[in-house]
């Protein structure tokens, strides 16, 4: 057992002052003003703790390509990624053929990793999509739904959450996502050039997620306000923001925010391998991607994923006034309610001990992994 204190402590929804957080067994036992006898305590001055981040929407970063990354390098990432804030993630996919989807879970569900970030479910981010919409996932990989492949390819993954993104105008999309739904797998809405009143079909059906909302899907227009006119009016939708200030503008931002609140407004990465090195040529599945100014692109000059970090989102969050408490609730209760995931995302009594330290520039001085903790600066 060992208590954490600091000047300041977000939950993310309430805040306290010069508090203890006792922890015991990787878990968090209470709050407290006053720390039990002999109990080792970690003082942070002049300093914030806060949940760890939860990244739902990550394709890799430190130079792994989470598609093709090997055991050994997948291993590193996730090892890498506490530096960053993170301490649960979802890797996602891009559109593949079958047989790299499935390396993929099978990746996933073999790997252990005894001292790293969390890996709490799985993205398909495809291959269900609308072509007109694919952006940066591969066209000649994009095919009509099937609920035989999603069940091959979820099966064998039971541990955690499953997500998958989709285009509901595409093949009696509405009516897959009650199949969906009956299996459990969460869904969203992306890459897609649905209506609005496909949209609202959509999500009357089921789908809670908007993926990295305004990207991959058509423009909003006042007479057809489309899938962001949906989901930033469909009081149970959960949206997807990079906050990278180039995938979005600032006032894009707001506008979201405005709508959806930290309840319902995610910020995640959407990280390629890129992320986190130097300007580059880097991979992201089968597409070649050049980094270049910190921005990520095809070849044609379209956005590819990005180059962000999820404490460089909070700290952009911040800069555009979004107060520091519903930054931090975007970045780690939302997630995880998005997401259905139990046990993380809020400094409470009973959840997982995952935390990080922040000093007043928003950096990351520690992160508590279920109990352990790791210091940086």
């Amino acid at each position: 057992m060992f208590a954490l204190r600091s000047d300041t402590v977000f939950t993310p929804t309430k805040t306290y002052k010069d508090t203890y957080i006792i922890v015991d067994k990787g878990k968090i036992v209470k709050l407290a003003k006053i720390v039990p006898k002999n109990v080792k305590v970690y003082s942070y001055e002049n300093c914030i703790i806060a949940p760890g981040l939860v990244d739902i929407h990550t394709h890799g970063g430190f130079g792994v390509d989470l598609m093709t990354s090997t055991l050994n390098d997948t291993r590193k990432f996730i090892e890498k990624l506490p530096e960053t804030g993170v301490t649960s993630f979802v890797p996602s996919t891009v559109t593949d053929r079958f047989g790299n989807l499935k390396k993929f879970v099978e990746k996933f569900s073999s790997i252990r990793v005894e001292k790293g970030s969390e890996v709490v479910g799985l993205h398909f981010e495809g291959p269900y999509l609308n072509p007109e919409m694919a952006g940066a996932q591969p066209k000649e990989h994009i095919r009509p739904p099937s609920i035989e492949e999603v069940k091959r390819l979820s099966e064998p993954f039971n541990k955690v959450a499953k997500r998958l993104t989709l285009a509901p105008e595409v093949d009696d999309g509405t009516n897959f996502i009650r199949i969906l739904n009956d299996l459990g797998i969460i869904v969203s809405i992306g890459h897609t050039n649905a209506s609005y009143a496909q949209a609202v079909q959509a999500f009357s059906a089921g789908a809670r997620i908007v993926t990295h909302i305004f990207n991959g899907m058509r423009v909003f227009h006042h007479r057809e306000p489309g899938v962001v006119g949906a989901a930033l009016t469909f009081p149970t939708v959960y949206v997807e923001t990079i906050l990278d200030l180039i995938h979005l503008h600032p006032v894009a931002v707001e506008l979201v925010y405005k709508c959806k609140g930290s309840k319902k407004m995610v910020l995640v990465t959407d990280a390629i391998a890129g992320a986190g090195l130097p300007d580059g040529a880097f991979k992201l599945g089968s597409m070649e991607i050049i980094v270049q100014d910190g921005v990520s692109r095809l070849p044609n000059g379209a956005l590819a994923g990005s180059t962000l970090t999820m404490v460089k989102a909070l700290k952009n969050a911040v800069k555009i006034g979004i107060p520091l408490a519903k930054a931090l609730e975007m970045a780690t209760l939302t997630p995880c309610k998005a997401m259905m995931i139990k046990g993380k995302g809020s400094i409470i009594e009973g959840n997982d001990a995952d935390m990080i330290i922040l000093d007043k520039d928003l950096n990351i001085v520690a992160t508590c992994l279920k109990g352990e903790i790791f210091s940086f600066n």
